[in-house]
């Protein structure tokens, strides 16, 4: 009742758990097929924080160590262990489960993305996602630079990885409507509205740099709600919505929009593995009271293609209602 196609792979829900400590482990893993999630999406394997580790290891060692050429060897032998690792899991992950398993990468540069996917792609991953996230501080970058660098990724990306791809992306381009509609054209499989990144904070009392929560609240679907209910009736390929999603009726209102699935972690980190049920449940007894079959029955009903009052999607500013 409540199946759902997404990048072309079949959901018994749209509810996705995303990479996240929720999908580091086997045990975790099978917790949430049991829930009753669609599909899961591997914790991320990030290069940066491979290289960083591999570099303390070697500042650990260095004294074993006696040319550049056993540093050199140290340093690659200690990515592989990281990426074997992941491959390890992707692969128990198939055996263990029924679901959909989407590998996750997010790296430096292009030949690793590339060849982190062909290695889980080997592995049997049923789907890539990659987190793009560049951070656009360099004053001397245009915006307009910062599109183009996105979209020649998401070419180079679709022409070299030979399996249903998603982009995994944040909200701030210059011109995200363009951005997103040749992501489409260039055939991309799937975009994930949007991606929810590191955020600094200060602690006033030690006068340091800390992080903020990790963990988001139940309003902050809002900005991939307006962009999925903005795009969907105007590209071919799936989206999902991911940050913020809490309840049932966060889920429905995705779908209400366009996306074909969403992505969750923080509220079962909240709440635990018993609120996939929940939202699942919420979403079909929704469904049965407004006399929808399938998902497919009702997803994109309130895209901006397909109303009179889509406008309301690209509205900025609040307009008088009281008094």
């Amino acid at each position: 009742m409540i199946e759902t196609k997404y990048l072309g792979l079949t959901l018994k829900s749209p509810i996705i758990v995303s990479s996240g400590p929720l999908t580091q482990n086997i045990d975790s893993l099978k917790k949430c097929e049991k829930a009753g999630c669609g599909a899961v999406v591997l914790k991320s394997i990030f290069e940066e924080q491979i290289e960083q580790d591999a570099n303390k290891e070697l500042e650990s060692n260095s004294e074993y160590l006696g040319t550049s050429s056993d540093e050199s060897f140290f340093l690659s032998s200690n990515k592989d262990f990281y990426i074997d690792k992941y491959m390890r899991l992707l692969t128990e992950a198939k055996k263990e489960l029924s679901i959909p398993v989407i590998a996750s990468v997010s790296a430096k540069d292009m030949a690793s993305w590339i060849d982190y996917a062909d290695r889980f792609i080997a592995c049997g991953a049923d789907a890539i996602e990659l987190n793009y996230y560049p951070i656009s501080s360099d004053k001397k970058v245009s915006g307009a630079d910062v599109d183009k660098a996105a979209i020649e990724f998401a070419k180079v990306a679709r022409d070299r990885i030979k399996a249903p791809l998603s982009i995994k992306i944040g909200y701030k381009y210059s011109s995200l409507a363009n951005m997103i509609s040749t992501f489409d054209r260039i055939g991309i499989d799937g975009v994930v509205l949007f991606n929810r990144f590191f955020r600094p904070d200060i602690d006033i009392d030690k006068l340091e740099f800390t992080a903020a929560s990790a963990v988001s609240g139940e309003d902050e679907y809002a900005e991939a709600l307006r962009w999925i209910g903005l795009m969907s009736g105007e590209c071919s390929f799936d989206f999902c919505g991911n940050t913020g999603i809490h309840s049932g009726e966060s889920v429905v209102k995705m779908l209400l929009a366009g996306a074909a699935a969403v992505e969750v972690c923080s509220v079962i980190i909240k709440r635990g593995f018993s609120a996939i049920g929940e939202m699942n449940g919420f979403l079909e007894n929704w469904m049965q009271k407004h006399g929808y079959g399938a998902v497919s029955d009702f997803r994109g009903l309130l895209a901006e293609e397909r109303r009179k009052d889509g406008y309301n999607w690209e509205r900025t500013q609040f307009l008088k209602t009281i008094g």
